[in-house]
């Protein structure tokens, strides 16, 4: 099967511009709920409100990560795709960067280097 290289490239970057944005999106959801539960606290607002905004962000963010799920087997099926074609050898990359990347890097404790 013949793909353009070009379109493999295009298809590649916009999936991992697509990964990023669920990313993002699963992040800022995160960040919402403990907003709620912040201004919860330091209000008065009536648990049972609090409680369906806490339910309807937590279901958001479930329909959310669905969707990153069906993105994950497109991925998968992209590739199969490409390993039929002309493009098989091409290499473009998975999707991984996220709005985190690097911070567990960053954080994380640096091994010694070992010297004999």
């Amino acid at each position: 099967m013949h793909i353009d290289g070009n379109a493999v490239r295009i298809v590649a970057q916009d999936t991992r511009s697509s990964f990023a944005s669920y990313d993002r999106a699963i992040l800022d959801a995160a960040r919402l709920s403990v907003t709620m539960l912040e201004a919860s606290a330091l209000s008065e607002v009536p648990a049972g409100d609090s409680q369906i905004a806490l339910r309807a962000i937590h279901e958001s963010t479930g329909h959310l990560l669905s969707a990153r799920g069906s993105m994950v087997k497109l991925v998968g099926h992209l590739q199969s795709v490409k390993r039929r074609s002309n493009q098989a050898p091409m290499n473009v990359g998975c999707p991984g960067e996220t709005p985190l990347s690097g911070s567990l890097q960053e954080d994380a404790p640096q091994a010694e280097p070992a010297f004999d």
